[in-house]
């Protein structure tokens, strides 16, 4: 007979986030089961980030060598060991690798079962001959690359941002298909390790960031040669004895370019196994039909069914490990679990980087009440003495005055939005940022330009504009 268990919370993907949540839920007293499903994508994207994070750092240091001169240094141009940067990559990325044996897992008192499964209907799930009921499930399958359906593609060899990687050789002429913030991480890292690249975005270029800070990052990347194909689209893949031909669509006609190796990096998509989830009959999101519909808490369209991570269409670690987080503090009732969108910082780890968050107006106009304050980096001491002169950090103030959206582009940016993220979330004004007392070394001191900008444009009552005369007539 088949075995019925009832557990608080079921996970379903054994991967890095489906552990984590695990093991999180297991540690505030809830009785936990772990479904480890065959083909299930295991890599995880914590590591993944990782890894990425460190091939960026070693291109980023061939390119200050090689631009030394600029600021007084004659050194030799770099000659990267491609083999050598992959394997520190991988070894950095290994000391962040999960520690998900069974036998620690069952030590901890989360139960994991291995198998194929399927919903056999809205509430329970069934794996080899056990049948689970869990007070709720999560779903942490995890995200895969998204692969264009372009004539040819399948008939040559293509890297993804996962697969390339384990590349250990140079690449002469990568062309990047692609207009995702991975597809510019990765092209800039190329190019600054010797590399040819070109970018085709192939419909958008870091959709949904602010027009004016893409387009600063876009000058930077052509100033390094970067090629930025933003008027064609690819349309077909043509294999050759040498190298690789990609056939382009521009306003003027056809175009072609010679390559040697080709990067789909259109970003990801969930992995929603329908053999799993068909009697669930989730319900999809209407305008990315390869998204499950999900709530600000993760909820489905099911409420004993939850989404976390790359299944909830969320790719940043960071904000997946939250999710985690959340989802266990509503089970054991300590808060709604709800994470709010505008608050979560987005970042492109170019150098400079790009990071943006809240609401912003991009090409429409302001609301009523709305205003928009700009400062340019360039005139910080920091960016001045860096020799980085390009960059600028944007704010939008909504009509209470507060700080509703903010983006920033240029040296240091990572500090920039992570005060500006924690003044989100506390309904700050620019004003209050006047209170600060920030190093001038720091790029972080442009916010002090914007909070004086921002008071001056205020209107202050007559009798508080008398105090500063009267002052002189008191003892």
């Amino acid at each position: 007979m088949a075995d019925i268990i009832r557990p608080d919370l079921c996970v379903i993907g054994a991967g890095a986030l489906g552990i984590d949540l695990a093991l999180l839920a297991r540690q505030r007293g809830l009785d936990v089961v772990l479904v480890d499903i065959p083909g299930t994508d295991r890599v995880d994207p914590a590591q993944g980030s990782l890894r990425r994070a460190a091939f960026l750092a070693s291109a980023a240091r061939a390119h200050a060598i090689r631009t030394a001169d600029q600021v007084g240094l004659d050194t030799p141009a770099p000659k990267p060991n491609f083999r050598a940067i992959t394997e520190h990559a991988a070894a950095l990325a290994a000391t962040a690798a999960p520690r998900d044996a069974v036998e620690r897992l069952a030590a901890l008192g989360v139960i994991t079962l291995e198998g194929a499964a399927s919903f056999v209907d809205q509430r329970s799930l069934r794996c080899g001959d056990t049948t689970i009921r869990a007070g709720q499930f999560a779903l942490a399958t995890g995200a895969q690359s998204v692969i264009p359906a372009l004539l040819g593609l399948d008939d040559v060899p293509y890297f993804t941002p996962e697969t390339i990687a384990d590349n250990i050789r140079k690449l002469s002429h990568l062309v990047v298909i692609g207009g995702s913030p991975q597809a510019l991480e990765l092209a800039q890292a190329y190019r600054r390790l010797g590399s040819m690249v070109t970018i085709v975005p192939q419909g958008g270029m870091l959709a949904g960031f602010e027009p004016e800070l893409v387009a600063i990052l876009l000058q930077i990347l052509r100033e390094e040669g970067i090629v930025i194909r933003d008027d064609a689209e690819v349309t077909a893949i043509v294999p050759r004895s040498q190298g690789t031909g990609v056939t382009l669509h521009t306003p003027a006609g056809e175009d072609g370019l010679d390559v040697s190796h080709i990067l789909v990096a259109m970003g990801r998509a969930p992995v929603l196994d329908a053999r799993l989830l068909d009697k669930l009959k989730l319900r999809r999101d209407r305008l990315r039909p390869d998204h499950l519909l999900v709530g600000s808490d993760g909820q489905t369209s099911n409420g004993r069914v939850s989404a976390i991570g790359g299944a909830a269409g969320q790719d940043h670690p960071h904000v997946a490990a939250r999710q985690a987080g959340l989802l266990v503090e509503r089970l054991v009732g300590q808060s709604n679990g709800r994470l709010d969108p505008h608050k979560l910082p987005r970042f492109v780890a170019t150098e400079p980087a790009l990071a943006q968050l809240g609401t912003f107006a991009g090409d429409k106009p302001l609301r009523a009440g709305q205003s928009v304050l700009r400062a340019n980096l360039a005139e910080t001491d920091a960016a001045r003495a860096m020799g980085q002169m390009q960059g600028a950090v944007r704010l939008v103030i909504g009509s209470k005055g507060t700080i509703t959206g903010a983006g920033a582009v240029g040296p240091g940016v990572g500090e920039i939005i992570a005060m500006l993220a924690l003044a989100v979330s506390r309904g700050l004004t620019p004003g209050d940022l006047a209170h600060l007392a920030l190093p001038q070394s720091s790029i972080g001191a442009a916010l002090l330009d914007l909070a004086a900008r921002h008071l001056a444009q205020q209107e202050r009552p007559g009798w508080k504009r008398r105090l500063p005369g009267l002052a002189r007539f008191l003892p």
